[in-house]
């Protein structure tokens, strides 16, 4: 019989040399700025967001503190890759942007062969389905934690149907798009997300949890 207990805390583990692996590093670019996390996550995240986001959403998504982020985007507005730009609505707050150099930085970093993209480039299919698949159900339990809102995961989205085309190699749906995909095609970080209610979530992620698909 598995010992599930042990193979959670093994689990455990290795996620947590991940996690150190990455601060250790950096992570190291080649070609690019050494960066601490927090900042290349930001520079990402504002790639292709014309409008920019507030600083709350940023923080939210990252799971870090709003102190946190304010030194983060201190030190990218100190050098120059982002801007903050006043609120038309609300005097009160901003939107941060990236600047010209910031978005050439943020392509840089998206590079699939740059950062955490250098450690899953060797992955075929089948594991990156599976790493996708785990990924979206341990983002979901951080949202549920309070770890961390607003992520943009195809779990999280009031258009994910999973297990709901009847095709095996194609079992999820996108209602959006209204084309079929595996899981290897799951998104982490998609534009085009709404947030489903919670009514809808809780019953997309029991359906995707199923071991045997319906």
């Amino acid at each position: 019989m598995i010992d599930y207990t042990f193979q959670r805390r093994q689990a455990t583990r290795g996620l947590e040399q991940l996690a150190h692996l990455v601060r250790a590093q950096s992570w190291r670019q080649d070609g690019t700025p050494s960066l601490p996390p927090t900042q290349a996550a930001v520079l990402r995240m504002l790639q292709g967001v014309q409008d920019g986001l507030r600083a709350r959403q940023i923080a939210e998504r990252l799971g870090v503190s709003p102190a946190s982020l304010s030194d983060s985007l201190k030190a990218l507005e100190t050098k120059q890759w982002i801007r903050r730009v006043p609120d038309p609505e609300d005097r009160r707050a901003s939107f941060v942007r990236l600047t010209s150099s910031g978005s050439r930085l943020a392509t840089q970093l998206q590079r699939p062969d740059q950062g955490m993209g250098s450690l899953v480039e060797s992955l075929g299919e089948a594991d990156l389905g599976a790493l996708l698949r785990v990924t979206q159900l341990l983002v979901n339990e951080a949202q549920e934690q309070g770890l961390a809102t607003g992520l943009r995961t195809c779990l999280g989205c009031e258009f994910f149907r999973p297990f709901a085309s009847g095709e095996p190699d194609a079992p999820h749906v996108c209602a959006f798009l209204g084309t079929s995909f595996g899981d290897a095609e799951l998104r982490m970080d998609c534009a085009e997300q709404e947030p489903a209610d919670d009514a809808q979530r809780l019953g997309s992620v029991a359906r995707f949890r199923q071991p045997t698909p319906p």
